[in-house]
């Protein structure tokens, strides 16, 4: 039996017991979705012959090597982003049916394009399809997640707020995740009043929503056309992330370094920007045209 299918047996187990006990994973959608998730690693699929490091569904053997051929790229971006290389390989599940990405995904939904939990990497496969020009970024916005669950615990990721890791992995990726969705009219949606929640801490059982302060119309495209949410909210998020980065390089490197390094992200942030989050994105704000 191999190493990561016996943890994946355990983890299992625990919580079946803790079901069985309280019925608490039944209850909870995120813990339930994550416990059939465990029992349907992509790594217990057929691995490319010539990338070991990416698995795939029946019928997805094409779009595998097509993800294969785009990785090393996607890798530098990532690492050239978050200033560190990987702590380990990333397993990479591509998959053919939306019910075998759904099963292993996480999050229990067929409507993203690629989930990064834990540690390894599930995509859909709308990316060979309808999808195909998205690829390259969300195989980069994925990959930035992972390369943070490379280095945290669970827990300690669990812990960022989702702003910083989706902003974080928007930045890295050039706009994955936020595509279709302009800074004008991001920055016009924030001085609207819709602005992203900027907190300084996650939640198990929000992975990866970023909330705004007031939910926004749909209609605020610049013509009045709709705005997905999800996209809306991730493109704010880069947006603020970039900003740190590009007002002082030093201390967004210093930032990632103790973030990586495991310090809570509210006193590694604190510690390298000299401000909270809240602080930091009032002056970003108050900056936007």
């Amino acid at each position: 039996m191999t190493a990561h299918r016996f943890i994946k047996i355990a983890a299992v187990s625990a919580l079946a017991l803790f079901a069985a006990g309280g019925g608490a994973v039944a209850a909870v959608p995120t813990l339930r979705h994550i416990a059939i998730a465990l029992a349907n690693d992509p790594r217990d699929l057929p691995a490319l012959e010539t990338d070991p490091r990416i698995h795939f569904e029946p019928g997805a053997k094409d779009c595998a090597h097509e993800v294969a051929a785009r990785l090393p790229t996607a890798i530098a971006r990532v690492e050239t982003a978050h200033g560190m290389p990987f702590a380990r390989d990333v397993p990479i599940g591509v998959y053919a049916s939306l019910e075998g990405f759904v099963s292993a995904n996480a999050i229990g939904t067929a409507k993203v394009a690629g989930v990064a939990f834990p540690g390894r990497i599930t995509l859909s496969p709308r990316l060979c399809g309808e999808d195909r020009q998205r690829m390259s970024a969300i195989l980069t916005h994925e990959l930035s997640h992972a390369h943070l669950q490379g280095w945290l615990s669970p827990l300690e990721f669990t812990r960022l707020p989702n702003w910083f890791k989706e902003g974080l992995a928007v930045m890295a990726s050039d706009g994955g995740g936020a595509e279709g969705v302009s800074e004008t009219t991001a920055a016009s949606a924030i001085t609207k009043g819709y602005a992203i929640v900027v907190d300084d801490e996650g939640s198990l059982f929000n992975l990866s929503a970023v909330l705004f302060e007031t939910e926004p119309p749909s209609d605020l495209g610049q013509d009045g056309s709709p705005v997905a949410r999800g996209r809306l909210a991730y493109r704010q998020a880069g947006m603020f992330v970039t900003s740190l980065r590009e007002r002082d390089p030093q201390a967004f490197a210093n930032f990632l370094q103790r973030v990586e390094d495991g310090d809570s992200f509210k006193v590694a942030f604190s510690g390298s920007f000299a401000a909270s989050p809240l602080e930091q994105w009032r002056k970003f704000v108050s900056r936007l045209p």
